[in-house]
């Protein structure tokens, strides 16, 4: 008697949004996807499903939708459904400290216990980056298994045949079982009819019956991208392609009830069944678009073009199985906007963990009770902004969604308000204060300087062009400075973009970027940054001369030798440029003064270089409220009465003035630019224009908004010597 040929589908649905996602957004996935999944999974009671929700979610789900959470009790109750764990915040663990990592998981493994009485074995890995460290921790945490994309199996010589199977690894003696996700499920749902998943099914299943497929899907594919939801819940694929035009999520699953040899089953139940394959070691290792997204854009672009080729030739496949992208980290380095958020978090929680140290000195159980509740507070904000999403960028918006950003570092600058609170009460001083601290932040081995009060945060790069990369104003706990610079991407090659609508920026958004340009730039030549720069100060090094603090004010002078070019005879001149920073309360003061040294017989190159050429300041800042209530005003502007010009709008004027107002957050940010001599100030001009990125997301090619730059332009003499004002309130 021959024996059936049968196959393991274990079938795994992951539900994710970022932290602090608009309720709206999160509202339309629940109408299109999350509802009518779980609605369908409810009614096919035979069928196992195994869950992923990120904690955050989850909790949203809690508080607004108890019929949906009744649903997935009940499912939980009867055995139908598996629930999966990982990090409650979905961070990237491979860039959160131990104890983070243990804090997040059972963070969520507890919720999980507690609302649907169920033990959580598996481990979720935020888009499935893996590194070899990885079952040590896991193991610590209580974890038996994990889920892991195919493509990590390749360069270890396993065959996609092979991945039909669990495999054991370790990490100091610590084991853990990996499941690999198939990727050719993966391509075929929801886009193909349902024959063709269950043709594929078929060709696998054997005798011995112990081959698993798994299948994962975002919630979100099942619904929200496109026309998913017609497809997965509407039409189907129509009459003609096999499925009686019955929504596809029905019709997969009326397949799988239909076809007995497809055995339903949780991922845990399949590890209780079946002992694993053997023993494998993965590289480090994510999904293989991340790993081509990550790469440099130069690089990504022959990528790209290496991997089509070997993709899609039979006679390539060798060569295909041993093609490796970057790695997930290169993220930190590709877009110093993340590494800067990344910096930060580590940096706030090692200001948390000083404070932690000094709770056993407090011999008041009831005043030590209030302050161990306060640093949970403050952990769960760094928690919170761990949250992987607007760390990396690729078919999502990723680092380009300022308000992800924006979020992110209002948690960081809430847990210093904490950490703050809780050190004025340990030192028994009042809350204000001011601080300096010379640090390697951004782990580049050179020196920055941050500048801390109780009011603002100043991060200052020296070696950048003696730049200020962060700006925080934290009773709202606000970072003005979480602006994007315009980098070049690989997709703004593609045909069907207008190149004209792309705009890139040769230097990274920061405040107090100096730059030498000619007389007859114009404000569109700034805006898209393609003029010609005769200076070197841009993002020269700077040094710092000079770094104290007198009472409630702080004071750091930087200095840059550099050249100017002669735009005539393109001889370069000596200049030096000091840039003096002075932070008190909520105000700053800069002072940026130059002089071109005397060189005997060099006078005519001076005489030009004074004559033909300007300098210009970056004044970058960024507004997170809705940019159509955003205003601005200046005393050397007339505006019709009642209106006020659009501050998104690119204009330039003559003045010495500038303020906007960012309603939404009842937010003023003001520069006053002055001069010790009079002319000098009536010549300045002020250039205004948005920093939008042209970037492709989800929804597919979009502008977005980073934050607008505020140019002032000031006119060269020999020795020179400007004031910039910013009062934030």
């Amino acid at each position: 008697m021959v024996k059936e040929k049968t196959v393991y589908l274990p079938i795994v649905f992951h539900l994710h949004q970022p932290t602090d996602n608009f309720d709206w957004v999160i509202e339309d996935c629940y109408q299109k996807s999350y509802q009518p999944l779980i609605d369908n999974i409810f009614q096919y009671e035979d069928l196992k499903f195994t869950l992923h929700f990120s904690g955050n979610l989850l909790k949203w789900f809690l508080e607004n939708k108890p019929v949906f959470i009744d649903k997935i009790k009940v499912m939980a109750k009867r055995g139908q459904i598996e629930i999966i764990g990982g990090g409650y915040y979905e961070p990237i663990f491979a860039i959160i400290p131990y104890r983070d990592k243990m804090a997040q998981i059972k963070k969520l493994s507890d919720l999980l216990k507690n609302e649907f009485r169920l033990e959580v074995k598996g481990a979720w890995l935020s888009e499935r980056v893996w590194e070899p460290n990885y079952p040590s921790f896991l193991n610590d945490a209580g974890l038996k298994y994990v889920i892991v994309d195919d493509n990590h199996f390749r360069s270890t010589g396993i065959t996609e045949k092979e991945t039909f199977y669990t495999y054991n690894t370790e990490d100091e003696g610590k084991t853990l079982r990996i499941f690999p996700i198939n990727e050719k499920l993966r391509y075929y749902t929801p886009w193909k009819p349902t024959y063709m998943s269950i043709e594929y099914l078929k060709n696998i299943a054997d005798e011995k019956g112990d081959r698993c497929v798994l299948f994962i899907s975002d919630a979100e594919k099942m619904g929200v991208w496109g026309t998913t939801h017609q497809i997965c819940y509407v039409e189907g694929h129509g009459h003609e392609e096999g499925d009686e035009s019955k929504p596809f999520i029905p019709a997969f699953f009326d397949q799988i009830i239909k076809n007995k040899w497809i055995k339903s089953i949780t991922l845990s139940e399949y590890m209780e069944k079946f002992p694993a394959r053997g023993l494998v070691y993965l590289p480090t290792a994510s999904y293989d678009k991340m790993e081509e997204w990550v790469l440099p854009t130069k690089e990504r672009k022959a990528f790209e073009k290496i991997r089509k080729i070997l993709r899609d030739d039979p006679k390539k496949q060798d060569e295909y199985l041993f093609l490796k992208g970057g790695f997930w980290r290169y993220f930190l380095v590709k877009y110093p906007e993340s590494n800067n958020m990344h910096k930060k978090m580590l940096y706030v929680r090692e200001k948390l963990i000083q404070v932690e140290k000094q709770v056993n000195k407090i011999k008041n159980e009831e005043n030590k009770s209030e302050i161990k509740t306060k640093i949970a507070e403050a952990w769960e904000e760094i928690y919170k902004a761990q949250c992987n999403d607007s760390y990396w960028h690729g078919l999502f918006g990723g680092v380009y969604l300022q308000f992800l950003r924006f979020s992110l570092y209002a948690h960081l600058i809430n847990a210093e308000n904490i950490i703050d609170s809780l050190n004025s009460e340990f030192y028994s001083i009042a809350n204000k204060y001011i601080s300096i601290t010379p640090i390697d932040f951004n782990k580049d081995s050179k020196m920055d300087v941050i500048i801390e009060s109780d009011v603002l945060n100043l991060y200052i790069n020296p070696s950048d062009g003696g730049t200020i990369f962060e700006l925080d104003y934290k009773p709202k706990s606000y970072n003005l400075l979480n602006t994007l610079t315009r980098w070049p991407e690989a997709y703004h090659d593609d045909d069907e973009i207008d190149k004209d609508e792309v705009m890139v920026d040769r230097y990274k958004k920061s405040m107090l970027r100096t730059r030498f340009f000619q007389n007859d730039i114009s404000l569109k030549q700034l805006e898209t940054d393609q003029y010609y720069e005769f200076g070197t100060f841009t993002d020269g090094e700077f040094k710092v001369i000079r770094n104290e603090k007198d009472g409630k004010s702080a004071i750091l002078e930087l200095e840059h030798f550099g050249t100017v070019k002669d735009p005539e005879s393109g001889e370069r001149y000596p200049c030096r440029i000091l840039k003096i920073i002075e932070v008190e309360e909520n105000q700053i003061v800069i002072t940026i003064k130059g002089n071109f040294q005397k060189i005997s017989g060099e006078e005519e190159v001076l005489k030009r270089i004074l004559e033909k050429l300007y300098i210009g300041v970056d004044l970058p800042f960024f507004f997170n409220g809705d940019p159509n209530k955003f205003e601005w005003e200046s005393n050397q502007v007339l505006f019709l009465e009642g209106k006020k010009n659009p501050l998104l709008k690119p204009f330039e004027y003559s003045g010495h003035h500038f303020k906007a107002y960012d309603e939404s957050y009842k937010l003023n940010f003001e520069y006053s630019l002055s001069s010790q001599i009079k002319a000098d100030v009536d010549s300045i001009k002020i250039y205004k224009f948005p920093i939008v990125a042209y970037a492709f997301t989800d929804e597919g090619y979009k502008k977005i908004y980073q934050g607008i730059n505020v140019l002032p332009r000031f006119k060269l003499k020999k020795i020179f010597e400007y004031k910039i004002i910013i009062n934030i309130n």
